[in-house]
């Protein structure tokens, strides 16, 4: 009897997939930087100098809000979303991902194309009218913090697709597949 190919077909596009959020994931990293150098910037300025910046703030908060919605599609793939354990431990990899798939599809899904949808809104109109920070002196551009908002949507829609293909393979095969890292996604 010839052995089903289609759940390792599965699990090698949901590791395809994954390579998105690995690669958002290194880009959330290294606008740490930015943010850092910012930051060290403003308090070196303001406290030594007696002379603060009307841009670092923003800058500031700016870049942590796109380090917060870019990772969550790497965090996604690295199963590091909150979750109550209590019962979902116990439960055998077939009864998982049954309840995750449930999740991925009624909950998660519908909400993501929500984001995506009202993001791009949110982005198209600060585009057009070139809107920025009123609250600031410094008054900043606001479309690409804007845009941050369906980039990260799409980003979350194709690592739910891994995931959602995960939990097929693991409803097949009762356990789940191996879930790939960078050693292995590269």
């Amino acid at each position: 009897m010839q052995e089903k190919n289609w759940p390792r077909s599965l699990a090698n596009i949901a590791s395809l997939l994954d390579k998105a959020a690995i690669w958002s994931g290194h880009v959330v990293g290294w606008l740490l930087i930015p943010m850092i150098l910012s930051l060290a910037y403003e308090v070196t300025a303001r406290y030594v100098f007696g002379k603060p910046t009307v841009w670092a703030y923003d800058m500031t908060f700016m870049l942590f809000g796109a380090f917060f919605m870019l990772g969550a599609a790497f965090t996604l793939q690295r199963g590091g979303h909150i979750r109550t354990d209590m019962l979902y431990g116990a439960w055998r990899p077939r009864t998982q991902a049954a309840v995750d798939l449930v999740g991925y599809l009624v909950l998660f899904a519908p909400l993501v194309f929500v984001f995506i949808y009202t993001g791009w809104d949110y982005f198209a109109t600060a585009w057009a009218n070139n809107e920025r920070f009123v609250s600031s002196p410094w008054a900043p551009v606001v479309w690409p913090f804007k845009l941050v908002i369906p980039v990260t949507g799409v980003l979350l829609l194709i690592q739910g697709t891994a995931e959602v293909m995960r939990c097929v393979v693991a409803i097949d095969q009762d356990r789940w597949p191996e879930r790939h890292t960078e050693r292995h996604a590269q």
